[in-house]
């Protein structure tokens, strides 16, 4: 008999009563438009003591199909979100079942909504459907207006900008295009850039500031006249459970702090490339700078921090610094999936003003290939993976900054640390291999024993030829191979190169 697995946050059984939709199958299908999407399957009863899901099979899968279509193209739903081909029947146990899929929607036609009232919405949590609360509802509605940071200040002027953020930005441009931007004034380098541009809702109109202008390169009193909750704060801590910061950052008027995104920008940049420390370890014959790849990741990180900010938020964009890691957390729901960041895809930007004034800065990357190219270095380093996270209301991105061997073993007792590291290091190795790490032999065998009982290391073989591995799915032997991997590849064309000179 085929198990049924338990509810999560992308699954939901429903019971029928005579062959009909239940009603709080609209609940959860707003849960998961709004959410991350997921799938309902119709005709599963959930058995509390002990916890299973028995099928209970349909006696007319197509009627019920058909029912669906029709309701959710009623005024049920804000919008029809499933398709026909989101809908199938199919069989387990000897059951016939129903498989409806509901796709996240874009953010522009969020949140999904019943019977016309827009507090009508939900959210999925864990394995359950809850309303939305009127702050996420704020933002799913600010999330519809794409491209808020375009428009234009009629009441504001270059009075209200800070020159010298503007003119360093400006010798930016300079430096990276070729003094493409050496001519012309304030207002006419503004324009040139997008970021002043014409009224054309009046005949005539003047050449006004955008709202992009106002945050990247604005005085601070003048930003939050238009963003009361505007806030860039950077703090330095040694590690999360110290209550005092070493270093901060923030944005105010007052004096030696940054006003706007832009002098936000290059004070944070410079603090974090000072407490990154400069190391190196070899590739081959090549020295690698650790440093200096760890910097250019974490300018990656801001500069995404900055630009995808949902700034009407009343929550500040925050960045903590520890001595292991760092974490940029931003106001504003991520508008491409984790995978798609990961693995690189087109950038969908909040601001795509301010992402514009980056990417001609060369500080930021039209191809979406920013969280690529974070994921691949930190793997090429050898740290500990990134951790992304993203809600209706904020995305954080925790980048770590050592090596994923001590990473792994700060969580390990102490006592198996050096054998984990061992093994890390070697793939595979006999006892002899680790016996110099321990004061008995009764000691190292009940170390490997209880490293083994705990899925930590894997134990094959008998008697002398007993040996101990690393789990081929967890992380350390994932590194481990890869370098492996890379230093066969590299023998290997080293070989046809000889043979082709």
């Amino acid at each position: 008999m085929k198990i049924l697995p338990n509810e999560d946050v992308h699954l939901e059984y429903k019971e029928l009563e005579e062959n009909k939709l239940p009603k709080s199958i609209w609940e959860t299908v707003s849960s998961f438009a709004n959410t991350d999407g997921g799938t309902i399957i119709l005709s599963v009863k959930e058995l509390k003591h002990p916890l299973r899901n028995i099928a209970t099979g349909l006696s007319d899968p197509y009627k019920l199909k058909q029912d669906f279509l029709n309701t959710q193209s009623s005024n049920k739903l804000s919008q029809a979100v499933a398709s026909e081909s989101d809908i199938n029947e199919f069989e387990i146990n000897g059951k016939k079942l129903l498989k409806i899929y509901i796709p996240k929607i874009n953010y522009t036609n969020r949140p999904l909504y019943l019977n016309g009232n827009l507090r009508n919405a939900y959210k999925r949590e864990n394995d359950s459907d809850r309303k939305i609360s009127a702050d996420e509802l704020r933002a799913f509605i600010r999330e519809s207006d794409a491209d808020v940071d375009k428009e234009l200040l009629p009441n504001f002027g270059l009075d209200d900008i800070i020159l010298s953020d503007l003119q360093l930005f400006r010798s930016r441009l300079n430096d990276v295009s070729g003094n493409l931007y050496i001519d012309g004034n304030t207002e006419d380098f503004l324009i040139n850039i997008g970021l002043m541009q014409k009224d054309r809702t009046v005949p005539n109109g003047n050449y006004l500031l955008t709202k992009a202008a106002l945050l990247l390169f604005g005085k601070y009193n003048s930003i939050i006249q238009v963003f009361p909750s505007f806030m860039l704060d950077l703090i330095i801590k040694p590690n999360k459970t110290i209550p005092d910061y070493s270093d901060r950052v923030y944005t105010s008027n007052e004096p030696d702090h940054p006003n706007n995104i832009y002098g936000f920008y290059n004070a944070a940049y410079e603090k974090l490339s000072s407490i990154t420390k400069n190391s190196f370890q070899l590739r081959g014959d090549t020295r690698i700078d650790i440093g200096d790849s760890l910097k250019r990741v974490q300018r990656e990180a801001l500069v995404n921090a900055l630009v995808h900010a949902d700034y009407e938020s009343r929550e500040p964009v925050k960045i903590n610094a520890y001595k292991d890691y760092v974490e940029f957390n931003n106001p504003g729901e991520m508008r491409v999936s984790t995978e798609t960041f990961i693995n690189g895809g087109q950038s969908v930007p909040r601001n795509p003003f301010i992402f514009n004034a980056f990417v001609k800065a060369k500080l930021g990357e039209h191809t979406g290939s920013g969280g690529l190219r974070i994921y691949k270095t930190t793997s090429d380093l050898k740290l500990r993976a990134p951790e992304i996270t993203t809600s209706f209301t904020s995305t954080s991105l925790l980048i770590w900054k050592v090596p994923l061997t001590e990473a792994v073993l700060q969580e390990l007792p102490k006592s198996w640390r050096a054998t984990y590291k061992r093994i890390s290091e070697k793939l595979v190795v006999s006892y002899s291999d680790l016996k110099d790490l321990y004061k008995t032999s009764y000691e190292g065998h009940k170390i490997l024993n209880e490293m083994v009982t705990k899925e930590l290391i894997e134990k094959s073989g008998q008697g002398k030829g007993t040996k101990y591995s690393l789990p081929i799915d967890s992380p350390s032997a994932r590194v481990s191979m890869n370098s492996y991997i890379r230093q066969i590849q590299q023998i290997l064309d080293n070989n046809h190169n000889s043979s082709n000179s």
